[in-house]
């Protein structure tokens, strides 16, 4: 989730017109806005492996999601998007942590035996502006089903339900690199469940105690689960990628632009990691490892803790430096460059008080809003960000 404080929060994602290869791109779209469609697309597998990839058709394609949207279609370059190279698992880890979802589905099949169909999915969602990341990793599994979907809310989800991907890379992945959450038990339910499906599911008389089961386990899933704990003995060590991946998918970086005066609390920049209470020492595992920040919770939500980190020092000195070397991919990739900037400018402002006798005050507040709401900011299928032309922006209205 990325947000602008402007007294609430609002979204800000990118929204711009380009799906043109990289050497072709030339100066900023119109910016344009695109009511949401409800439509649910299937795309075609791609039977590839992100650690053998290697495609020697692949252009780097600046990619605009905006126009799925429009097209109902999911074609094109964007289905050929790849992980960087130095892509640490961990990072998809900390992404699943997230947004990620392991699935039981029961459902009416005259045609199977016991007249039931038994599906098990491993799903990731995130707003539909993210379909280059989650292209990427369905990429890096070699299976799985893209579909956009919610008119409301216009997420995007990524699918893998075959059996065989699901036994030779899901589950030795997750085991490998386990999650840290109350997730991790939602794993291990499911894990144990697919085990018993395969073992079970063809016979009539072990399917049948099979299903039984399995709606057992689906009462105890997810939402649904009787206990939440959380696995003490993974959050010992936390790879910092796990944190870039966890942060890009419900992390926040939000800037305060509504009030006209920095007395008043303008300028306020915010790192924020949003969790139910169950995550709480997930939130606090985080917290140790960067040794600053606090998690707190408001009043008026009770259920859920948030991981602060708001002093632009610390900000300016762990933060920034540690994205940087950890980086974000995604919509939060985009955020974060403008948000880094932004955070240094302000700290400028406030090392040099003589600033505001060199330029109208109102000036400055409106140059930070220009760089913050800036939306021609796109990714490329390979995850890169287009940032020449806001780099320059940035350069050019800062003084950086």
């Amino acid at each position: 989730m990325i947000l602008i404080n402007k007294k609430a929060c609002i979204k800000d994602t990118p929204i711009s017109s380009a799906n043109i290869p990289a050497n072709k791109v030339k100066g900023n779209k119109a910016n344009t806005i695109i009511k949401i469609l409800l439509f649910r697309y299937n795309s075609t597998d791609i039977k590839s492996n992100h650690i053998n990839y290697s495609n020697q058709n692949f252009v780097k394609t600046l990619i605009d999601p905006n126009i799925f949207i429009e097209s109902r279609k999911i074609v094109g370059p964007v289905l050929e998007s790849t992980l960087p190279n130095d892509f640490s698992p961990w990072f998809l880890t900390g992404f699943t942590e997230a947004e990620g979802n392991f699935d039981i589905s029961l459902f009416l099949n005259p045609k199977a035996l016991a007249h039931t169909g038994i599906k098990f999915r491993f799903r990731l969602s995130a707003n539909y502006k993210d379909i280059v990341l989650l292209c990427a990793i369905k990429n890096y599994f070699g299976s799985g089903q893209i579909s956009l979907i919610r008119k409301d809310t216009g997420v995007i989800t990524m699918e893998i339900s075959s059996i065989e991907i699901i036994k030779n890379k899901i589950i030795p992945f997750f085991d490998k690199y386990p999650l840290k959450g109350t997730k991790y038990y939602d794993y291990l339910n499911w894990k144990d469940s697919f085990k018993d499906f395969i073992e079970n599911k063809d016979h009539l008389n072990t399917k049948l105690s099979l299903i039984e089961r399995l709606k057992y386990a689906k009462s105890n899933h997810n939402r649904n689960k009787l206990e939440f704990k959380i696995p003490i003995e993974n959050l010992a060590v936390i790879n910092p990628n796990y944190i870039s991946g966890f942060v890009s998918g419900d992390g926040t970086f939000s800037l305060v632009t509504g009030p006209e005066s920095f007395h008043k609390g303008f300028g306020r920049t915010i790192l924020g990691i949003t969790q139910h209470v169950n995550n709480k020492l997930l939130l606090e595992a985080i917290l140790n490892y960067f040794s600053i920040g606090t998690v707190t919770s408001l009043t008026s939500k009770p259920n859920e803790n948030t991981y602060v980190v708001s002093n632009k020092e610390d900000l300016n000195k762990k933060i920034i430096p540690f994205f940087e070397k950890y980086p974000l991919y995604g919509l939060h990739s985009i955020s974060f460059l403008k948000w880094k900037y932004v955070v240094k400018y302000l700290l400028k402002i406030r090392e040099d008080k003589n600033i505001f006798k060199r330029q109208d005050k109102q000036i400055i507040l409106s140059n930070v809003r220009t760089i913050w709401l800036d939306k021609s900011t796109l990714l490329y299928n390979d995850l890169s960000i287009n940032s020449e032309e806001i780099l320059k922006k940035i350069t050019e209205i800062l003084k950086l």
